[in-house]
């Protein structure tokens, strides 16, 4: 099974993307080969973290078998319809929540200093939930990207949750998801938005294949070309196997995992 851990669908303001619905994304993925994608309303960046949960669910019951969904989550004070000062974690997990996507540089917080994400951190380490946090969304200079800093600093605060580092390009960017992914097991990392020369290659040979994971920013970026990164990747067939979706599925706990 080939599962995309990194997607989204919703309308995009930066220029036109054809694929914007679910339906379409889950027909793009077919074009690209790839089964499965965990998907992410824009609406959540855009307008409200909340309102773009509700998409995301709707988005999954249309399409079970294609599509699964992580929560994006963010400060209360965002909503106008959200009351208290927590998060209900299991009214998410009842919704079919899988994981949590946190993005402090569009919903404007500092996260070493809000204390909501610690206590977001500390419940998806219980209940073992994955929490990516992209630099960036895509690979694009143009989009606002969190500080590399924060980032690590943050993981570093809260080692035992599971981590998907996203949005991670090359260089001291790369060196840094490297190095923590050598520190700590449950760090990964997905390859939306990785390049440079023989990348995956290099990644599989210094930290192995268990902690990678196939991105493809679908449909905001080319999902085959993000695909064929892994398939053209000079790495053992068991390596690429991994990568592809056997370890979102151990990860996601999905159907198929070894």
């Amino acid at each position: 099974m080939i599962v995309d851990i990194c997607a989204y669908f919703g309308k995009w303001p930066y220029w036109p993307i054809d694929a914007c619905t679910p339906a379409a994304v889950v027909e793009e993925l077919g074009h690209c080969g790839i089964d499965r994608a965990a998907v992410l309303s824009t609406r959540g960046l855009f307008v409200g973290w909340e309102e773009g949960n509700l998409e995301t669910e709707e988005a999954v019951r249309g399409f079970p078998g294609r599509l699964v969904s992580f929560a994006c989550l963010g400060p209360l004070e965002l909503s106008h319809t959200l009351q208290g000062h927590i998060f209900d974690f299991d009214k998410l997990c009842a919704r079919g929540f899988l994981g949590v996507r946190l993005y402090p540089q569009y919903h404007t917080y500092h996260p070493l200093y809000e204390p909501f994400v610690d206590q977001i951190l500390e419940e998806a380490e219980m209940r073992q939930w994955p929490v990516l946090l992209p630099l960036r969304v895509i690979m694009n200079w143009g989009m606002p990207s969190l500080s590399l800093d924060w980032m690590v600093a943050i993981v570093e605060r809260h080692p035992r949750t599971p981590w998907i580092l996203s949005g991670i390009n090359y260089f001291h960017e790369l060196r840094a998801a490297v190095s923590l992914m050598r520190r700590f097991s449950t760090v990964h990392l997905e390859t939306s938005c990785v390049q440079g020369f023989n990348a995956i290659a290099k990644l599989v040979e210094q930290c192995g294949s268990d902690n990678l994971l196939l991105g493809t920013g679908l449909p905001l970026q080319n999902g085959s070309a993000n695909l064929q990164k892994i398939l053209r990747a000079n790495i053992p067939e068991p390596a690429r196997e991994k990568i592809l979706g056997g370890n979102a599925c151990r990860l996601l706990r999905l159907e198929g995992s070894q």
